[in-house]
């Protein structure tokens, strides 16, 4: 990591202690730890002194609850608060650290057609190994057919190394697929695809990125070594379903795109509550090696781009022009300070508001698409006849804004039902 001082981003950001980890927040009634009094009352005192809502907290008793669990959602600001944690300190350190997490390496999302398909896979887990890609569809998970509706994560069954489950996948020329699979401790890549296109002339680069963790800094550095090289004249960056994290890489990220004529320029302003307004800053765009140098940047995003990919959008606005194609991102212009708790739980709560340089922010709707686009999930990530990827491609190269009007989406996706740490990874 380039800081010990990690900003986390989910949205996230800065950490009282040096950061790093990756599972659930921890939820379920037999992981709670038992609390006295004390503890109770201490934790209760942090979320005063540091939530970014203090002045909305309500007044309660911190002893009258049996968690810490349970005293964070007694003082959540419910209308916007959507993201506040505690998960597993290890997990969480883990994550941060090595993207590191219990599953299978994949996700999942809806289509129209009501078929649960692949929406993104990381190449290097074992599911991969069996030949299972973008597109592909899961029809069964042991044995259970999948109707719209079905909850994938219950299905699956615990986030936990050796829970076995059996899969039955049809491939896109309808051939299927099945197998018996163990969740397992992965440490997966977080570029998920990248390459050059070459169209009337003009090199566009195309990059696929899934989380900001501590391992996606020595992939970017890859990644843009190349793209410079080659001498990219655009870039696509593909977002689509990227829910944040640290934002040391949104700002290396931001940083490596716009170039070293901004090195030095305000990239981010961090905002507290009245009770920190010394720990208000600025964050600058560094100098990177390999940096583009672009005036223009084409986004893909859907309602699952959150956070640091929200971060990167807004940050960059103020000096270069950002079109979003796809659709509305999610809307989480807020960072969290994270926090050991009795050596075991990483409790985050919001307590930042995250603006760019021209203190624009508070995008709790997200930030609106520019050039809507399907997320076509039957193709993989640069097909040129994949919806947002082609529209993208068509106004880099032509100009082009008009597209199909596009239909939102019939089923509520899996991943809008993921909290804490889950959320943040995206998948299972």
């Amino acid at each position: 990591m380039k800081n010990s001082r990690q900003h986390l981003l989910i949205l996230f950001l800065l950490a009282f202690i040096p950061l790093s980890v990756l599972l659930n927040s921890c939820n379920k009634e037999e992981d709670q730890p038992e609390l006295n009094e004390e503890n109770e009352a201490f934790y209760h005192e942090v979320m005063k002194e540091w939530y970014f809502w203090t002045d909305n907290m309500p007044n309660i008793n911190p002893s009258s609850y049996s968690s810490i669990f349970d005293v964070l959602e007694a003082v959540r600001y419910q209308p916007l608060d959507r993201w506040s944690f505690i998960a597993d300190w290890e997990e969480f350190y883990a994550y941060i650290t090595n993207t590191e997490f219990v599953g299978y390496g994949v996700g999942f999302a809806w289509d129209n057609g009501g078929n649960l398909r692949v929406s993104h896979i990381y190449n290097n887990v074992p599911m991969y190994e069996e030949g299972v890609r973008r597109g592909w569809i899961l029809e069964a998970i042991n044995g259970t057919v999948l109707n719209p509706g079905a909850s994938v994560s219950s299905l699956l069954g615990l986030d936990q190394s050796g829970v076995s489950n059996d899969f039955l996948f049809v491939t896109p020329d309808g051939e299927q697929v099945a197998f018996s699979l163990e969740k397992q401790v992965l440490a997966v890549n977080t570029v998920l695809h990248h390459e050059i296109i070459t169209q009337e002339g003009s090199k566009v680069g195309y990059l696929v990125l899934q989380n900001f963790s501590g391992s996606t800094e020595e992939e970017l550095d890859e990644v843009f070594q190349y793209f410079s090289e080659e001498q990219i004249d655009d870039l696509i960056l593909d977002l689509r379903y990227n829910g944040g994290g640290l934002t040391s890489i949104a700002l290396q990220l931001s940083s490596l795109i716009v170039g070293s004529d901004f090195s030095g320029e305000p990239f981010a302003n961090y905002y507290y509550n009245a009770n920190q307004q010394e720990r208000n800053k600025t964050e600058y765009f560094s100098e990177e090696p390999n940096s583009l140098g672009l005036d223009r940047l084409v986004v893909i995003a859907t309602g699952a781009t959150a956070s640091a990919s929200e971060m990167v959008i807004n940050g960059l606005r103020p000096y270069m022009d950002v079109y979003v194609v796809g659709a509305d991102t999610y809307g989480k212009p807020m960072g969290a300070d994270v926090l050991r708790f009795n050596e075991v739980w990483a409790v985050a709560p919001i307590t930042i508001s995250v603006k760019n340089a021209d203190d624009e922010g508070e995008f709790f709707d997200g930030i609106p698409v520019d050039i809507p686009a399907a997320d076509n999930l039957s193709l993989d990530f640069g097909d040129p006849q994949e919806a947002s990827f082609q529209q993208a491609m068509a106004f880099l190269v032509g100009g082009i804004t008009k597209s199909e009007p596009v239909q939102e989406p019939l089923y509520r996706q899996p991943w809008e039902d993921m909290t804490g740490l889950r959320r943040w990874i995206g998948g299972f």
